[in-house]
């Protein structure tokens, strides 16, 4: 799966899922890469989404009316004698200047996408257009980060060393990877004992029975 951002000013960030990582590169706007990395799934749980939305009403009334104020007597002038002149020229360049820059405000500062995982934290821009593709994207990454985490790690040898595999199996469930029933069933197959809670009988602490 690929996800791919370009930003004004900015440039392009590119977010990919491979097979065994998350490989992310942001490149500026003359095509150099700025960051490259690629972070192993077993480095990316937990994944965390947010979204952020932040847009200044008031400024944004506040322009639109010095705007009007501005622009009254250039299109007074121009309903009267049908002609557009130098202040009407002047204040449609100040209405681009105006949406351009709350253009760039929109997609850096107002409304933003960020994908976090353990070692990294993404920031995007918050495109209504793109919300299903990124929420999408964190879906899938989560979903194949635990299904490989699953697959090279959630099997156990009991004829093996146990403490490493108990742990490796404890970090797994940490993460959930392996729900607790999982968890505790490959326990189980490693030590042989259903709980390492001891027991105790006439005032003594007994080991927990072996399972057969």
């Amino acid at each position: 799966m690929i996800f791919t951002q370009k930003q004004l000013l900015l440039g392009t960030t590119h977010i990919a899922l491979r097979t065994e990582s998350l490989y992310i590169c942001k490149r500026n706007p003359q095509g150099v890469a700025t960051l490259e990395t690629e972070v192993p799934y077993e480095e990316i749980l937990p994944v965390k989404a947010s979204e952020h939305r932040h847009i200044p009403t008031n400024q944004l009334v506040f322009t639109a009316l010095l705007l009007g104020l501005l622009g009254y007597s250039p299109w007074r002038e121009w309903l009267a004698t049908g002609q557009a002149g130098f202040q009407m020229y002047s204040w449609w360049l100040v209405c681009g200047v105006n949406a351009l820059a709350f253009w760039i405000r929109f997609e850096q500062q107002w409304c933003t996408f960020r994908l976090q995982t353990a070692h990294l934290a993404v920031t995007l821009a918050g495109r209504p257009w793109q919300r299903k593709q990124f929420r999408n994207l964190v879906i899938e990454l989560e979903r194949r980060t635990k299904t490989y985490l699953r697959t090279e790690y959630g099997q156990v040898n009991p004829l093996g060393f146990i403490e490493p595999q108990l742990r490796r199996v404890a970090w797994l469930h940490e993460l959930e990877v392996l729900s607790a029933r999982e968890a505790q069933a490959l326990s189980t197959r490693l030590t042989g004992r259903r709980t390492s809670d001891t027991l105790k009988s006439m005032g003594q602490e007994l080991e927990s029975p072996y399972l057969n």
